[in-house]
């Protein structure tokens, strides 16, 4: 396994309705499932699914968009709980102004890798030790390359995984993409790990004008 490839989950109706993300589970909207296609399209075109393995977060925003990936690859999906956005607790289905009146208040202006945002949820540190130990598990148990459809926090965390980031250079450093987007992970021939593409959105320039993108 020298290749992962990243896929954060398209357009979700908790995108169009004022909800918090997190562990909240909305399906795609209409505009998510055509940018799932997209990307489908743009992958069966450019790899070979039979070198892969699908696995996906189980939120429907994240399986979903899997499902349509995987019947355009003739691949299965390989669900993960531990691929699901940070536990954000109490804040689950609730709206945006709900969850910003009801989180944990933060004892400084610096990134905490202790902050616990809100009641039941995860810190940031327990947070970065699932996607971590998740990612190492699925690593060893594949010989094959991984496609991974996830969630802009989980994401970002696979990629400082990948690119060997303590818990202390979280603090300095987030890897911000957008939803319907593909990044890529690999190796090179000094078996660095490299960050190949990151946070590629070109395809979604297929969508006609009168479609948007909500991030």
């Amino acid at each position: 396994m020298g290749r992962i490839i990243l896929v954060q989950h398209c357009q979700s109706e908790h995108h169009i309705n004022e909800m918090s993300g997190g562990w909240t589970d909305t399906p795609l909207t209409e505009l998510g499932r055509r940018q799932a296609e997209i990307i489908a399209k743009k992958l069966k075109d450019g790899l070979d699914s039979s070198e892969y393995i699908l696995y996906s977060s189980d939120l429907l925003r994240a399986s979903q968009t899997a499902e349509i990936i995987g019947e355009q690859l003739g691949l299965e999906v390989n669900i993960n709980m531990e691929l699901r956005e940070i536990n954000t607790g109490i804040a689950a289905g609730k709206t945006k102004e709900w969850a910003r009146a009801n989180r944990n208040p933060r004892t400084g202006s610096s990134f905490d890798l202790d902050y616990q945002e809100f009641q039941n949820g995860e810190t940031w540190r327990q947070f970065y030790k699932r996607v971590c130990d998740c990612l190492e598990l699925l690593c060893e148990t594949n010989e094959k390359n991984l496609l991974i459809v996830t969630h802009g926090g989980t994401l970002a965390y696979i990629t400082a995984w990948w690119l060997q980031f303590s818990e202390q250079m979280l603090g300095t450093a987030y890897f911000s993409a957008s939803p319907a987007s593909i990044s890529i992970l690999t190796r090179n021939g000094f078996n660095q790990n490299v960050l190949e593409v990151f946070n590629d959105s070109s395809h979604l320039s297929l969508l006609s004008q009168r479609e948007t993108i909500v991030e």
